[in-house]
Formats: structure tokens, sequence, C-alpha cells
């Protein structure tokens, strides 16, 4: 019975790991522009951005991890844009530049924010199983 939960305890531990890769660098951002931050406020920080990241994700990725899955998309490459699509598009409607846009900033944002999508979707990939060295012989 439990053989048949694998799969989906992967996708979730994967989901999970790449919102707390998300919330930790988020919160060590944050640590780094408030002066006197130490320690444990950097793990407060890291849970509290950990719960956004997986508050903004989880409807897009209910509907499109299924997809993928469905139709066995197993390249990096493909989780790489999504998730790097996702953050950029979440960071920018959050950070309310589209009301007021400074170029700069709203490419500066969209950037980082790629590039943190992408190495949080690179660590999805790796525990979800897309990883030939990590699967497990079904």
């Amino acid at each position: 019975m439990l053989v048949g939960l694998r799969k989906p305890i992967r996708l979730l531990w994967g989901y999970l790991a790449a919102c707390a890769l998300m919330g930790f660098v988020l919160a060590c951002v944050a640590a780094y522009t408030l002066p006197g931050t130490g320690a444990p406020e950097l793990f407060a920080l890291t849970v509290e951005m950990t719960k956004a990241a997986m508050i903004v994700s989880i409807l897009p990725s209910l509907v499109v991890i299924p997809i993928m899955e469905w139709r066995r998309v197993r390249r990096w490459f493909g989780y790489a844009i999504y998730g790097a699509v996702l953050s950029t598009v979440a960071s920018i409607l959050i950070s309310g530049a589209m009301e007021k846009p400074q170029p700069l900033n709203l490419i500066t944002i969209a950037v980082c924010f790629a590039f943190l999508g992408a190495a949080c979707a690179t660590v999805y990939w790796l525990i979800a199983g897309r990883y030939p060295i990590l699967n497990e012989p079904e």
C-alpha cells in the first residue's frame, strides 16, 4: 500500500524543499537589509518566507506539476522555465512594480527572481526523482 505513495511523497518533499530554499534566500536578503538581525531572527524569517512562497506557488503548482507528470516531462529545462516564470511573475506582482514601474528595478527583480526560481525548480527536480541517479527501481 505504501509503495503506491512513493511518487506523491517524493513530489511533496520536492515542493517543500523548493519552497524552503526560496524562503531561506529571501530571509537572507531580508536579514542583510535589516540592521542587527541575528540567527534567531533569520530562522523566523526563513519560516515566514517559506510559508509565503508556499502560499504564492501552491495554485500554479497544483495545475502545472500534474500536467508535467502526465506529459512525462523529465528534463530539467522544463522545470527550470516553470520555476523562473512563476517566481518572476509572482515577485513583480507582489512588489507592486506594475503600478509604478521603474525599468531598472523591474529588470533587476525579474532577473534575480528568475534565477532563484530556476534554482528552486532544480531542487524540486532533483528531489522529486527526475535525476536518473536518484531514481529508485520501480
